[in-house]
């Protein structure tokens, strides 16, 4: 770790800040406390140093520079409806026709909260963060901060302490969501940190479908996010997850994202990133149930010099569990991207069935990408594999297809999306699946 923090005093003017707009929103005391001791977390800690293993690869100095420029707690507009809502928000909107449940931060605030008559009759919950700890206490006191603790590095402390929106879904024992759930976070500009903090619980038999989708405007500066959801899979429970990033290229982009998942639970995770300046990302899973299940695919695809630095850990802690992990990436220009995974098994984690793999495809001899994975076995009667490979768009598939006809440049575009099927094909949302392939289409020029 570095000696010293610049501007110490100034962070702590912010928690206090953030800790006094809580109160005035009725945060109740047990949150309020939390926020106290991350901001007492932040003080201790310091920003991680390239020596430690999982930042070696990725320098966010520029951003350690900035961020005691970082407004935490930007307002945003208040929406009385969805045409009061950011032009790049109701882009992502567009052709999708199915009804959905809809959650938007803009900067540090919830400006809309849109539920559905069918999910309230199923007894539903889906509102911000702010209104679920005021609303539903009961529901999150034990939970809030149980995955992701604040101590974690000095990010994810400076994020608890200044935490601001975030969303809360709530799906009661044995119903199944009726409709998908849609949680937008916006940035209207530079000079920002936003903080959210997510928490989504599907109790026992219940299922449902949750997309968020992480957005701004293309603005000259920095921002930055900081961002952390914890996610509660129950028994027999079934929750389809997607997190998609497209951030303006100002922003530096940190997050933590844990899943717990019970007995004979399952999570499909779907993660893309095709934004931001910079990005490093840490997604846990954990499987403490005996037969619970985590199905993770993801892809990014970086162009210019773009850095993605994503980082996750499988973890079998009962028996007869199922993990299977995919990321692909596609890198041009001077992008790199890092992966590095992990699969624990732990000596009580018998017949533990895992898989992980990272495919890399790189468009120029400038690209670079670095896939490290691991496994960490203590169980003797388990089936554990990982690999990864990394190379350049097949000259013969290229020929072949323009043998067919197709200028060079439509041929690579082909095989760039043909590469990113297999996860575009896990995401539910017709609406959502048409807009990461015209964002591919846009990187590939």
């Amino acid at each position: 770790m570095t000696t010293n923090l610049a501007g110490t005093s100034l962070f702590s003017q912010r928690a206090v800040r953030a800790e006094q707009r809580a109160e005035r929103g009725r945060e109740p005391q047990w949150a309020l406390e939390r926020r106290r001791a991350a901001a007492g977390s932040s003080l201790a800690l310091t920003f991680s140093s390239r020596l430690d293993e999982l930042w070696r690869r990725t320098d966010f100095r520029t951003l350690e520079g900035a961020i005691g420029d970082l407004d935490p707690l930007v307002p945003g507009a208040r929406a009385r409806n969805l045409d009061d809502l950011p032009a790049g928000v109701l882009a992502g909107l567009q052709g999708e026709t199915s009804a959905y449940a809809l959650i938007v931060q803009r900067n540090s605030d919830v400006v809309l909260e849109q539920t559905h008559p069918e999910l309230e009759r199923q007894g539903v919950v889906v509102c911000s963060l702010d209104r679920a700890l005021r609303e539903h206490a009961h529901l999150l006191q034990h939970r809030f901060g149980s995955l992701i603790h604040d101590d974690y590095d000095w990010y994810t402390a400076y994020g608890g302490a200044v935490r601001s929106g975030g969303a809360f879904v709530y799906v009661p024992k044995g119903v199944e969501a009726a409709i998908p759930i849609r949680w937008f976070q916006w940035q209207d500009a530079a000079g920002q940190v936003t903080a959210p903090r997510s928490v989504l619980i599907v109790e026992d038999g219940a299922s449902a479908t949750v997309i968020e989708e992480q957005l701004s405007g293309t603005t000259e500066g920095i921002a930055a996010h900081l961002g952390g959801t914890e996610v509660f899979v129950g028994e027999s429970a079934k929750l389809i997850f997607g997190t998609l990033q497209d951030w303006g290229r100002g922003v530096y982009h940190y997050s933590n994202q844990r899943a717990r998942i019970a007995r004979d639970g399952e999570l499909r995770w779907i993660q893309t990133l095709l934004g931001g300046r910079m990005t490093k990302t840490n997604s846990y899973f954990d499987l403490p149930g005996p037969g619970a299940r985590a199905f993770v695919h993801g892809f990014m695809f970086g162009d210019g010099r773009q850095h993605y630095h994503l980082h996750t850990l499988q973890r079998h802690l009962s028996d007869h569990c199922t993990s299977d992990l995919l990321i692909k990436g596609c890198l041009k220009d001077f992008a790199r991207s890092v992966y590095q995974g992990l699969i624990q098994v732990s000596e009580r984690a018998q017949r533990t069935d895992a898989y992980q793999a990272n495919r890399n495809l790189l468009l120029s001899d400038t690209a670079r990408a670095d896939s490290i994975p691991g496994l960490e076995i203590l169980a003797n009667d388990v089936r554990c594999t990982h690999g990864a490979t990394i190379g350049q768009v097949d000259e013969e598939q290229l020929y072949y297809l323009m043998s067919r006809g197709l200028p060079r440049r439509e041929a690579q575009r082909l095989i760039v999306e043909g590469f990113f099927v297999p996860v575009l094909d896990r995401i539910p949302l017709a609406g959502v699946r048409e807009q990461l392939r015209t964002a591919i289409e846009r990187k590939l020029g």
